[in-house]
């Protein structure tokens, strides 16, 4: 008896062992190591040469193309989360009826999620080309929408949201359906209009599934860099370079490994306090 309380005391964490396991190896442990490199001066190999404290930090601060990424950064998630979380909205609120082609319109909202950034970042390209794109030919304009540094993060947000939106409408589909009727029905019955309807109704009702979307995609957001990396490498001017692209092109195109680390550790604080601010929005907004 005394055996088997112990295994069945034992059991859960056996099951969550091998994912543990998994997490320590390939996240954790990489990210204290990290950490741990960020005081040291490191060869082009990332090995330890010579401690430096907090000077790697004073360096990195005073490198005026992270500042410029960190403003990036920041004003990339500031363009591309509320959009397409409001898009995703609205198109749910839509498509909350269904209807006799629903399947047809909801996979076609739904579609953009499932398409590779990569692909996506291609065919954009294409439309962004000054001279035979689609978009500057449609509408007679002559944008440089990728070379111009006060448009091209623009250019790329644009982008971003439309395969965030798909994502966000999947969700709010979910959550806007799972409305009672009733509450609807007794709002129609009070005389409340659609837009009365959508701003006491959906929008508290499905505030838990929009706090959701909105945390993640802050996190996914100030890590990102697929977009840039293929289209603009961080130019014109560093104009698009985020704070991961600044880490990744310290580490792939110089070696840099001692200013990489320290840029590392700040895009994860910054993100994890970006993060932690948006739950000040869950004890005043949400509604369970």
């Amino acid at each position: 008896m005394g055996q088997r309380k112990i295994i069945r005391k034992a059991e859960p964490y056996l099951w969550l062992l091998p994912s543990m396991i998994l997490f320590g190896v390939f996240t954790f442990y990489p990210f204290l190591a990290t950490i741990v490199k960020s005081f040291f001066i490191l060869d082009s190999r990332g090995s330890i040469m010579q401690f430096v404290g907090m000077e790697n930090y004073q360096r990195i601060f005073t490198d005026k193309s992270f500042l410029k990424a960190v403003l990036n950064t920041l004003l990339y998630v500031m363009m591309t989360v509320p959009v397409s979380k409001i898009f995703g909205f609205l198109l749910a609120v839509l498509a909350n009826k269904r209807r006799k082609f629903s399947a047809f319109y909801e996979t076609a909202f739904s579609l953009p999620m499932a398409i590779a950034s990569s692909v996506i970042a291609m065919i954009f390209q294409l439309l962004y080309v000054p001279s035979l794109g689609l978009i500057n030919t449609a509408f007679h304009l002559k944008i440089q929408w990728l070379n111009d540094p006060k448009i091209a993060l623009f250019s790329i947000a644009v982008i971003q949201i439309w395969l965030s939106t798909g994502y966000a409408f999947l969700f709010m589909l979910s959550a806007v359906r799972s409305v009672s009727d009733d509450i609807v029905e007794s709002a129609s019955l009070e005389g409340a209009s659609a837009l009365q309807k959508i701003i006491h109704i959906y929008i508290p009702l499905t505030s838990p599934t929009m706090f959701y979307l909105v945390c993640s995609d802050i996190a996914f957001m100030m890590m990102s860099m697929g977009l840039i990396n293929i289209l603009t490498q961080g130019g014109p001017q560093n104009s698009t370079i985020t704070m991961i692209y600044y880490v990744f092109r310290q580490f792939s195109g110089s070696g840099n490994y001692t200013m990489a680390n320290p840029a590392a550790v700040i895009a994860f604080c910054m993100t994890f306090i970006v993060t932690a601010v948006s739950f000040i929005w869950e004890k005043r907004g949400v509604h369970y």
